[in-house]
């Protein structure tokens, strides 16, 4: 009597391991606010992290010309609230190793 209530114990776990193995995981949505932290980025490389820069840079130029044209001092905060996510991104690519060529 006790083996047999083992055995379709040992059945019922492994058919219920084998289900739970067989449903995908739930990937993560990355929001795009997480994106633009330079620390926590995947796979980030000096060239990534240098186009990262240069983007942030021209969205703060970009401000601070809207800003300029419509006199309307609001977009410099955002100007400078780019400009310091540009200085993050730049110092992240220095210090980041060299980029891998052979790709």
């Amino acid at each position: 009597m006790g083996r047999r209530s083992r055995a379709r114990d040992r059945a019922t776990t492994a058919a219920a391991a084998q289900a739970r193995a067989a449903v995908p995981a739930p990937t993560r949505r990355r929001s795009w606010l997480r994106q633009l932290n330079p620390f926590k980025f995947r796979e980030l490389t000096r060239r990534r992290a240098r186009a990262g820069a240069a983007g942030f840079g021209l969205g703060a130029v970009l401000c601070i010309l809207i800003g300029r044209v419509s006199d309307d001092p609001a977009w410099f905060g955002w100007a400078v609230l780019l400009a310091v996510l540009a200085v993050v991104w730049g110092v992240t690519s220095v210090l980041l190793g060299e980029d891998d060529r052979s790709a």
